[in-house]
């Protein structure tokens, strides 16, 4: 994202709040965030950040009549300027590899530092979100490492793809087919880059759909993995659809939550024939794995 996307940050607040703004955004069709993200700015008062990013000008005034109804303030979120620079890549050079169980994700600039062993994910900054260094991405990749333990998977489905990161992972660590999706085009184009990049490209389908609505998506049903790394509004809001598409004995892994979100998001998957298995929490962060019952369906989305 460059100068011309607009940027609007939210003051510090509780994280429960926080995580409702987030949610709040993320949720609105119109205007349509391309990303909506969630930091803590001060650990000893728990106070938290939302920003969200839209690429083209948003109405300024449904926005704010959106946030009203919410219970949000003139000034609960302010836009800010961006440089015109590619501040993703800036923001990132410097850090550094990831492990999360056998993977190891790293920029280019670190090929030289990969192990002997293991599978080893390049993942460079761009324009689109997801490096592995967010709590969230490694708790996936962790769960998937869990996973891997006792199973593999011979379809995998990962919906809110970003970078790819999760999608390239389930291939590259079991080579069976995977379909990733995303809303932003970008986020496809980068995905499909960093699949090439990482050799996966021959195992995973990318698409631009919002959540499962594809028939790609429905004609490759069911899914032995599900991978959903989003917030926790949206989780709650595609339970229904994540859960159909899951096949009997499969697994189901969701993050993007914090640690205070775990119920609301259980209760709304296990109402739908899901049930816990584990959680994975690293920081505020959560990362849920789940198991389908019962005859796997998909129809009516």
């Amino acid at each position: 994202m460059r100068a011309e996307t607009v940027h609007l940050v939210g003051r510090p607040m509780g994280r429960e709040r926080a995580g409702f703004l987030a949610d709040l955004l993320s949720e609105l069709a119109w205007p349509e965030a391309s990303a909506v993200a969630l930091a803590e700015v001060d650990g000893a008062r728990d106070l938290w950040r939302v920003e969200a990013y839209y690429a083209a000008p948003p109405d300024m005034a449904a926005l704010a009549d959106a946030l009203s109804a919410g219970g949000f303030a003139e000034g609960d979120l302010v836009e800010r300027p961006l440089p015109d620079v590619d501040w993703v890549a800036e923001s990132l050079k410097g850090l550094e590899p990831v492990v999360a169980g056998r993977f190891f994700i790293h920029g280019s600039h670190d090929r030289h530092r990969r192990p002997v062993g293991g599978v080893p994910l390049e993942i460079d900054a761009g324009v689109a979100f997801g490096t592995g260094h967010h709590g969230t991405t490694r708790g996936c990749l962790l769960a998937m490492e869990r996973i891997a333990r006792t199973r593999r998977p011979r379809r995998v489905l990962d919906v809110g793809t970003g970078t790819g990161v999760l999608a390239i992972a389930a291939a590259r660590l079991w080579r069976v087919p995977v379909v990733a999706s995303d809303i932003d085009p970008v986020a496809v184009r980068t995905a499909r880059d960093n699949a090439r990049r990482n050799e996966a490209a021959p195992f995973i389908r990318f698409l631009a759909a919002p959540g499962t609505r594809h028939s790609v998506i429905r004609n490759a049903v069911p899914y032995d993995l599900v991978l959903a790394n989003i917030l926790a509004g949206p989780l709650r809001r595609m339970a229904a659809d994540l859960a159909r598409c899951t096949a009997r004995d499969g697994h189901v892994v969701l993050s993007g939550l914090l640690r205070a979100q775990e119920n609301a998001v259980l209760a709304r998957f296990t109402a739908h024939g899901l049930r816990p298995l584990g959680r994975i929490r690293l920081g505020e962060w959560s990362t849920l794995l789940l198991g389908r019952g019962g005859v796997a369906r998909c129809g009516g989305m």
